[in-house]
């Protein structure tokens, strides 16, 4: 079964932008890391200050060793200053859609 996370964020008011430009970066990541099966960063339409982030892993032992990174850990301290509070994580279990990687 794969590993799903949707995360909000919510920055500080004007800094919405600041903290995707890290989120882009710290992305990059994930592109030599097979485990990783989508990462996706979204705006929201109807809040400025909101961003989504998706998560898809073949498991969850490779994207927690990837977050406890050094490298990682830079990004998170770099955008902790930039979010209007804590950012919320739930983990989700697909059940249904179309999807390559749904199992």
């Amino acid at each position: 079964m794969n590993y799903v996370l949707i995360n909000k964020m919510i920055s500080k008011p004007g800094k919405r932008q600041e903290v995707i430009d890290i989120l882009t970066e710290s992305g990059k990541a994930f592109d030599n890391v097979p485990a990783c099966l989508l990462y996706l960063v979204s705006e929201s339409v109807d809040d400025p200050n909101v961003i989504w982030i998706q998560d898809v892993w073949t498991n969850k032992a490779d994207h927690e060793a990837l977050m406890k990174s050094e490298s990682m850990q830079n990004f998170i301290k770099k955008a902790m200053p930039l979010l209007a509070g804590m950012p919320e994580q739930y983990e989700i279990k697909p059940v249904a859609g179309k999807s390559e990687w749904i199992s």
